[in-house]
């Protein structure tokens, strides 16, 4: 069985490939790594992909940009043509719900982001629960397309339910 290491990237269909790019770029400093699909190229579409991918018959992925994001997961966008969300899995679906950025400056952070075009929810906030600590909060944004994104600071322990069984939470390498 082979050993889980984490997470390498996350996808994410966007409205438009260009706009999400240099969004990413901005807010986050996100370099683009490479195209794997440029927009009037080869395009993928459902009909070839949908039992590979769960992509919807009558889709296409007509743009994908893999981007490196920090110290931690690559983040692949889609571009997809065609309805969005009659399958319930599978890059014809848009979006994702959120993902969370560890930050050491959540307002550094939040006034990146909003420069670049995103929108700050009330914030922030301090987490609660088994989060609760000094200094360990949160604060959500809305990025120009309407995807929520988080960024944390944790500088205080978790509780964790079973420490010894479950190992730590992963955290990014100090720089």
């Amino acid at each position: 069985m082979g050993v889980i290491k984490g997470i390498e990237h996350i996808g994410i269909t966007v409205p438009a490939i260009e706009e999400a790019e240099r969004f990413f770029q901005a807010a986050f400093g996100a370099r683009t790594l490479y195209a794997l699909i440029e927009k009037g190229g080869k395009s993928q579409h459902g009909e070839d992909m949908h039992h590979k991918n769960g992509l919807e018959p009558g889709t296409t992925i007509v743009a994908m940009r893999m981007m490196r994001l920090g110290e931690g997961a690559n983040v692949e966008l889609f571009e997809v043509d065609g309805g969005h969300g009659s399958t319930p899995h599978g890059p014809s679906r848009m979006g994702l719900h959120h993902f969370a950025l560890y930050v050491d400056d959540l307002d550094a952070a939040a006034a990146r982001f909003r420069a670049a075009g995103g929108t700050m929810r009330e914030g922030p906030i301090d987490l609660g629960g088994k989060e609760r600590g000094a200094g360990n909060r949160a604060w959500f944004g809305l990025t120009p397309w309407g995807l929520q994104v988080e960024f944390i600071h944790l500088p205080s322990p978790l509780a964790l339910d079973d420490p010894q069984h479950s190992g730590p939470r992963w955290m990014p390498q100090e720089a």
